[in-house]
């Protein structure tokens, strides 16, 4: 049998990519209706930058692999939208610095709890013990893959992810 042959719901990279996606799509969902509709997927690739501690568009656009142009035109979408604030660089008065707002704050308070709800869906829906075994078994894989090391250095750009 060829890697064309393969039957879809056979695929495992498709399902995974599904679930992820479906499962997004629902974090999202929620996200939005706590915090608002003009909450974007990819305002997290930001934040995931900014739960450290503040940083310059420099430095943002650096970590995430964009232009300095491009971030201080995401920067300034995410200022009209009071998600970051920005303020002096106290160690370079020229320099600016981004940092997570009140807003941006609920918005990942928002995420965190709809996982979590999503979690307790799934665990009701497969059982503990399934749920368990699915969870220590996209470990392995992950430890495989270095997906979970790549997400915990917060090396996640938009590219990376849809």
């Amino acid at each position: 049998m060829s890697a064309s042959d393969v039957p879809d719901h056979d695929d495992v990279v498709l399902l995974l990519e599904a679930c992820a996606s479906r499962l997004g799509d629902d974090v999202l969902a929620r996200v939005r209706s706590e915090c608002g509709d003009d909450i974007r997927y990819r305002d997290g690739y930001v934040f995931q930058h900014l739960l450290t501690g503040p940083k310059t568009i420099s430095e943002l656009a650096n970590r995430l692999g964009v232009t300095q142009q491009a971030m201080s035109k995401q920067v300034g979408d995410l200022l009209r939208r009071d998600l970051v604030v920005k303020h002096r660089d106290p160690a370079d008065g020229r320099a600016w610095l981004v940092s997570l707002g009140e807003r941006g704050h609920a918005v990942i308070d928002a995420g965190r709890r709809a996982r979590s709800s999503i979690a307790q869906q799934l665990v009701d829906a497969l059982g503990a013990d399934s749920m368990q075994r699915l969870v220590e078994d996209l470990l392995l894989l992950s430890e495989e893959t270095g997906a979970m090391e790549h997400l915990m250095s917060r090396r996640l750009r938009p590219e990376d992810v849809r």
